[in-house]
């Protein structure tokens, strides 16, 4: 369980985010909604002590620096060693959490074995959306930050990554954020919304609910 306490965020004198107390629940999927702006990005980089805010966030009663190599952010624009080989930089990314061998029997269930071995300056932006979530597969972190995770997948991708996201909760706490309603709809259990520059929890058991995300978003009337 991830909990803020009397969090908040504000660049100099401008209120990004309010006081707020929430918790993100242990092998549970759930989504921050807001629109542009809001502040998203910022509190997952609040949360990897990224960034200084006010308050408190614990990662099952620790901080950030006791678990930070427990912690996995998959950003919508994936940085890599770009000069390096899609394998390279699993290898480094990696190290010591998998063997060479395991790593390239993970891959290919996401990216073909002359590609692997491609630079990643010649992927295609899905391509390389791909490669970011292979790091889950081959780092299996504790907790899983996703943001815009469904920009620039196909079709089959998203579906495969529905079904991947649901089994990686089993096992992490996963944060969501993005606008592509219809891919999260399928795989949220808990919503949390900004609500007056506040963030509040939305509903406990989304996924028991009759609504969906572009319902509640029409209701917030960001």
């Amino acid at each position: 369980m991830i909990e803020f306490e009397d969090f908040s965020k504000n660049y100099s004198k401008k209120s990004i985010i309010s006081k707020s107390n929430f918790k993100l629940k242990s092998n549970n999927i759930s989504f921050l909604m807001g629109p542009n702006g809001s502040g998203k990005t910022t509190l997952i980089k609040c949360m990897l002590g990224m960034e200084y805010y006010n308050g408190k966030i614990v990662f099952d009663g620790n901080d950030i620096d006791k678990v930070r190599d427990n912690c996995l952010v998959i950003w919508d624009d994936c940085p890599f060693y770009t000069n390096l080989s899609g394998l390279e930089n699993l290898m480094i990314l990696g190290e010591g959490k998998k063997s060479r061998e395991q790593i390239k029997e993970v891959a290919v269930n996401y990216l073909d074995n002359d590609l692997l071995r491609k630079k990643v300056n010649t992927y295609s932006y899905g391509q390389k959306k791909k490669l970011a979530l292979l790091l889950v597969e081959v780092l299996e972190p504790d907790y899983l930050f996703m943001d815009e995770i469904s920009n620039g997948l196909d079709y089959e991708m998203m579906r495969t990554l529905t079904k991947k996201i649901k089994k990686w909760a089993e096992k992490m706490s996963i944060l969501v954020t993005g606008h592509q309603f219809s891919f999260y709809n399928e795989i949220v259990d808990s919503l949390l919304v900004f609500k007056d520059k506040q963030i509040i929890i939305s509903n406990e058991n989304f996924n028991k609910s009759n609504k969906s995300l572009e319902d509640i978003y029409d209701e917030q009337t960001y």
